[in-house]
C-alpha cells in the first residue's frame, strides 16, 4: 500500500540559533586567520552558544535570514512549486554568505538547526559518481516526502546525509523529478479541480497544527482528507489510479471518532509525537518504524485529529499560533509582519508547506504562504525568560563579541584581525548592554533593546573595519575628533618625558658632587700618622713637617 516517505525539508531561517542541543559533540576549534593573528583573550567554552548568537547576530548570519526571509515572501521570485524548494532557498542564502565559515567559527556546525549546511559545496561536480548515484536514489522528493502521500519505495536507498554536499545538482533535477508522474488518462482532471471537497480541504489542512513532529505533518493531511471526503472525491471523477490526483489517497485509512478517543490511539499520537520531532532533518528509524511507514502499527491512526503541544510563550507574553507554532511579530528592519520562534529558544526551524506539486499534488497547496514553525527548548514563563535571559548574556556577552568581531574582520579582509577602533565600539557595546540587563523591563523589552544595540554597533564596527588601518593604529589622520581626543595623551607624554630629564640632570649633578668630596689630597690636623708614627729624628722623611705644618700624600686616601 502507498505511504510516506520518511524525510522532510529543513528550513532554518533564523540558523542558529541556539545553544546546545548536540553540546556533547565534538566541534571544530576556532581557526586563525593570517600571518600573524591577534588572540583573543581568555579561552572560549566549547560549544555552540546558539542562542545568544540568534539574540545578537552576527552580519553575515543577518544577511543570510534576510535572504531566506525574502524567499519566503509572497512575492519572491523563488520557484515554490519544485520539491525540496526549502532545502534550495536555504542553500542559494547558505553560499552566497558563506555563512559555513562563520557557523565553524561559532562551533555551531554539529548543531541540530545547522548539521549537514557546512558540508554543501557551491559548485559541485554533477557528473561525478556520487552526484549521478544521488540523482539516481535521492530524487528531490525525498527531502520532503513526510508532507506527501506517496510510495515509500521511492526513496527507500536515499542517503541524504551523504548526498548533502552534492545537493544542487539534485536542485537542478527538481524539474524533471516532478514531470515524471504523468496523468492518467481516465482521470477527470477538470471534475476533480471544481469539487467543492477540495476547497473545504485545503481550509481544513491551512488551519490543523503540523507544526511540531514529522506526526504532525503527515497527520494534517490524512486527518483532512478524510474529514472532508478526499477519497470519494478522487474515486467519483476515476483519479485514484492517477499518481499525481491520488497518490495513495484512494487506499488511506480513516479511523473513527471512537478509534481515535481509544487508549491504544491516544497513546500512538502523542508517542509518535516525541518519536518523530520536526526538529529532526528526517524521521528517525524508530519513528518510520513505529509511526509513519505502511505497515507501522500507529500509521492507522495518522487520520485521528493532530494535537497542537506548543508548550511555550512567545516573547509578547501571548501563545503561538496553533496550526503553525509561529509567533507573529513586526520586524524592526521590515514594515512587514514576520512570524518565527520565542529568541530564547534553544532550537528553532521555519519553513513554507504551500506547494503545487507532490503527489498529489494538492495535498498542502494554498492561495497564500504557509510557514510553519518548529521550536524547542523555549522559556515557558515570562520569570523563566527573564531568568534564561540574564544568564546567557552574563555568560556569553563577552565571547559573542569577540567572534564578532573575528566574523567582521575575516570578512573585511584585515590581515592581522580586529583593529584597535572595532574593539573599542565592541567594548561599548558590551557595556550598553549590561546597563540595559540593569533596568527593570520584561525579557521581549530587553530582547529589542538588546537586537537594536547589536544592530547599530555592528554597523558601526564593519565602518570601522573599513576606515582604520589593519596594523594597530587606530588613529587614521582624516578623522579630526580623533586627533583631538589624543592631544591630552600627547601632552602628558612630554610632560612626563621632561620630568624625567629633570632627575637625570640633578642625578648626575648629586653623583658629581659626592665623587669630588671623597677624592681626599690634603689634610689638615695637628698630627697626621701613616702606617706607624713619626719619630722626631734624622731618619724621617723631608716630605714630612712635624708640627702642624700640611701633610702631602702621594695618592688619593679613602677614610674609614
Amino acid at each position: 500500500m502507498p505511504g510516506i516517505v520518511s524525510s522532510r525539508a529543513i528550513a532554518s531561517a533564523v540558523v542558529i540559533f541556539a545553544a546546545s542541543a548536540a553540546a556533547s559533540a565534538s566541534w571544530p576549534q576556532l581557526r586563525a586567520f593570517g600571518a600573524s593573528p591577534r588572540r583573543l583573550q581568555g579561552e572560549a567554552p566549547s560549544g555552540c552558544r546558539s542562542t545568544i548568537l540568534r539574540l545578537m547576530p552576527t552580519p553575515s548570519i543577518n544577511a543570510y535570514n534576510k535572504c531566506y526571509r525574502d524567499k519566503l515572501s509572497p512575492n519572491s521570485t523563488h520557484d515554490w512549486s519544485v520539491p525540496g524548494a526549502e532545502i534550495l532557498a536555504q542553500f542559494q542564502c547558505w553560499i552566497q554568505h558563506n555563512l559555513t565559515e562563520t557557523m565553524e567559527e561559532y562551533q555551531c556546525c554539529d548543531h541540530p538547526d545547522i548539521y549537514p549546511m557546512c558540508s554543501v559545496k557551491s559548485n559541485p561536480d554533477c557528473s561525478s559518481a556520487l552526484a549521478q548515484d544521488c540523482i539516481r536514489s535521492c530524487p528531490s522528493i525525498c527531502f520532503e516526502a513526510a508532507e506527501y502521500v506517496t510510495n515509500v519505495t521511492m526513496c527507500a536507498s536515499c542517503n541524504w546525509t551523504k548526498c548533502w554536499p552534492v545537493l544542487s545538482c539534485l536542485a537542478e533535477h527538481a524539474i524533471d523529478r516532478v514531470e515524471e508522474g504523468t496523468l492518467e488518462r481516465t482521470c477527470h482532471e477538470g471534475d476533480f479541480e471544481h469539487r467543492p471537497e477540495l476547497q473545504e480541504y485545503w481550509k481544513c489542512w491551512h488551519n490543523a497544527p503540523k507544526h511540531s513532529s514529522h506526526w504532525n505533518v503527515l497527520s494534517s493531511i490524512v486527518h483532512c482528507i478524510c474529514r472532508e471526503g478526499m477519497k470519494a472525491a478522487t474515486n467519483e471523477t476515476a483519479c485514484c489510479r492517477s499518481s499525481v490526483y491520488s497518490g495513495g489517497t484512494c487506499e488511506l485509512e480513516c479511523a473513527t471518532e471512537a478509534m481515535c478517543a481509544s487508549q491504544e490511539a491516544q497513546t500512538c499520537i502523542h508517542g509518535c509525537q516525541q518519536k518523530c520531532p520536526a526538529l529532526q532533518m528526517t524521521p528517525s528509524q524508530e519513528c518510520a518504524r513505529d509511526c509513519i511507514s505502511a505497515n507501522s502499527p500507529c500509521r492507522k491512526y495518522a487520520s485521528c485529529r493532530p494535537p497542537s503541544t506548543a508548550g511555550y510563550r512567545c516573547d509578547d507574553g501571548r501563545w503561538p499560533e496553533a496550526n503553525s507554532g509561529c509567533c507573529v511579530h513586526e520586524l524592526e528592519t521590515s514594515p512587514t509582519i514576520g512570524v518565527g520562534c520565542p529568541t530564547l529558544c534553544e532550537s528553532e526551524r521555519l519553513w513554507r508547506l504551500d506547494r503545487k506539486h507532490g503527489k498529489p499534488w494538492w495535498a498542502r497547496w494554498h492561495d497564500a504562504p504557509v510557514a510553519q514553525c518548529t521550536c524547542h527548548g523555549c522559556p515557558s514563563t515570562e520569570a523563566n525568560a527573564l531568568d534564561k535571559l540574564r544568564v546567557t548574556v552574563d555568560e556569553g556577552l563577552y565571547y559573542n563579541g569577540q567572534h564578532m568581531l573575528l566574523d567582521i574582520a575575516k570578512r573585511s579582509g584585515l590581515k592581522y584581525g580586529p583593529n584597535r577602533r572595532m574593539q573599542a565600539l565592541m567594548v561599548e557595546r558590551n557595556d550598553e548592554i549590561s546597563e540595559v540587563m540593569m533596568m527593570n523591563l520584561k525579557a521581549f523589552q530587553l530582547d529589542r533593546r538588546i537586537g537594536d544595540i547589536n544592530s547599530r554597533y555592528s554597523a558601526a564596527i564593519i565602518q570601522a573595519a573599513q576606515d582604520y588601518p589593519d596594523d594597530g593604529n587606530w588613529q587614521p589622520a582624516e578623522v579630526e575628533d580623533d586627533v583631538r581626543s589624543t592631544t591630552p595623551i600627547v601632552s602628558l607624554l612630554a610632560c612626563t618625558a621632561v620630568i624625567l630629564a629633570a632627575v637625570a640632570c640633578a642625578t648626575c649633578v648629586i653623583v658629581r658632587s659626592r665623587r669630588k668630596a671623597n677624592d681626599l689630597s690634603t689634610f689638615q690636623g695637628e698630627s697626621v700618622v701613616v702606617g706607624q708614627p713619626v719619630r722626631d729624628n734624622s731618619e724621617a722623611n723631608s716630605g714630612i713637617v712635624i708640627g702642624g705644618a700640611p701633610v702631602t700624600v702621594s695618592a688619593p686616601m679613602k677614610v674609614f
